[in-house]
């Protein structure tokens, strides 16, 4: 069954993503946003903390004769050990689909990563947040996030979020971040 959500955030950057970009798919999970990236970009490090989700990816992406990704056994936090130039950075928050529930992101390692994403961030770069606020931890690190954006300078950063109103059970929803202009003092 296809998710909503997740196919509209692919709709939502591909006109800001060209085969001259790289991509951070921070939260790498089946693959399934690594794969899409990979189609649309001219590379993507991938990041997980989990084997089995690099281990699924890896096998989806050799069915698919994809080679322009990088898989990294780590925890996007640490990203910028990597790679330190990008287009975007997508995160898919929560837990592996059809993986431990238990293992899920971190409210703290996402302000974290954010906070260290936004001066790197170039002009027209964007991060894309498929937030999950169904479950504990991603209920808290969906407002913790919501109430750090809307900390943002509006004139430097345009965000929209785009949800599910009428659902019940706290839907997923994209959050989506673009940079304007430079926070550089001139």
């Amino acid at each position: 069954m296809r998710n909503l959500i997740c196919d509209l955030s692919h709709e939502i950057i591909k006109p800001y993503v060209t085969k001259n970009d790289i991509m951070i798919d921070a939260t790498m999970g089946n693959g399934f946003d690594t794969l899409f990236l990979a189609s649309i970009s001219k590379h993507v490090y991938a990041f997980d903390i989990q084997d089995q989700a690099l281990n699924e990816t890896k096998k989806l992406l050799d069915q698919s004769n994809v080679d322009n990704v990088t898989l990294i056994l780590d925890s996007h936090e640490n990203m910028f050990d990597y790679i330190k130039t990008f287009k975007g950075v997508f995160f898919n928050l929560g837990y592996l689909p059809k993986g431990d529930k238990s293992v899920t992101t971190k409210t703290d390692i996402t302000l974290k990563t954010l906070n260290q994403i936004l001066p790197r961030l170039e002009v027209n770069g964007f991060i894309l947040y498929v937030i999950y606020p169904g479950h504990d931890e991603g209920f808290k690190e969906s407002k913790a996030l919501f109430d750090h954006i809307k900390t943002l300078d509006p004139q430097i950063y345009k965000t929209v979020r785009i949800d599910l109103p009428f659902q019940d059970h706290n839907p997923p929803y994209i959050l989506w971040i673009h940079k304007q202009k430079s926070d550089q003092l001139m």
